[in-house]
């Protein structure tokens, strides 16, 4: 594995919210899984949750923990097909986790994340609907959170990537598509989006780097 980007990807998480830190009083699979995850073994972490899921599946905090997992091994994985085995899960995992508590911010948040990944390996339909959902989750967490570094990085990353298309693409996109992630795109979002995510999440360096590209 790219151990860089896995150490990176892991400190993300660290970053995000007090939530996202392990926790005490939540069973032991669930801390027993927090505990590999930021010791550097998310794929221990995603096995263990796995299980946990299959007899527990409305588990909020086993489901959203299992998506993070999934993320980032399939940002980390190397080639398309790889990336996808991860990433189609950790949509699934994020789904479910939404579905059980959609008021929640991490579910959204993680499930927010494995579309936006997903859709640089899609094909144009199905890399405009993951960008909607980018664009929805991203929006309703910023609703409850207006300084939640995490939901603005993913818009800044979702502008930069629509704009970085040529024109023509873009029209036809907007043309046929017709959604808000694509018609509300623009360098000034893109901008703002990753300039707010590097001021509100200062230590998380990947912000940083983002913004500066």
């Amino acid at each position: 594995m790219r151990v860089l980007t896995l150490v990176l990807l892991i400190l993300a998480a660290l970053s995000c919210s007090a939530e996202a830190q392990p926790q005490v009083g939540l069973g032991t699979t669930i801390s027993s899984a927090d505990l590999l995850y930021f010791a550097g073994s998310p794929e221990q972490a995603y096995t263990l949750l796995e299980g946990h899921i299959k007899e527990n599946p409305s588990d909020y905090e086993a489901l959203w923990r299992a998506a993070r997992a999934a993320v980032v091994l399939g940002i980390d994985a190397e080639g398309i097909e790889p990336q996808n085995r991860w990433l189609d899960p950790a949509i699934d995992l994020g789904n479910r986790a939404v579905a059980e508590s959609p008021d929640q911010i991490e579910g959204r948040y993680w499930r927010g994340a494995a579309a936006g990944r997903r859709a640089l390996n899609a094909g144009n339909t199905y890399a405009a609907e993951l960008a909607q959902r980018v664009y929805d989750d991203a929006h309703l967490i910023l609703e409850q959170d207006s300084r939640h570094g995490g939901a603005h990085n993913l818009l800044g990353k979702l502008n930069y990537e629509i704009m970085s298309l040529s024109r023509i693409e873009r029209f036809i996109g907007r043309l046929v598509v017709r959604n808000q992630a694509l018609r509300n795109s623009s360098w000034e979002n893109a901008e703002h989006h990753l300039g707010a995510a590097a001021e509100f999440w200062p230590d998380f360096v990947l912000f940083q780097y983002d913004l500066a590209q």
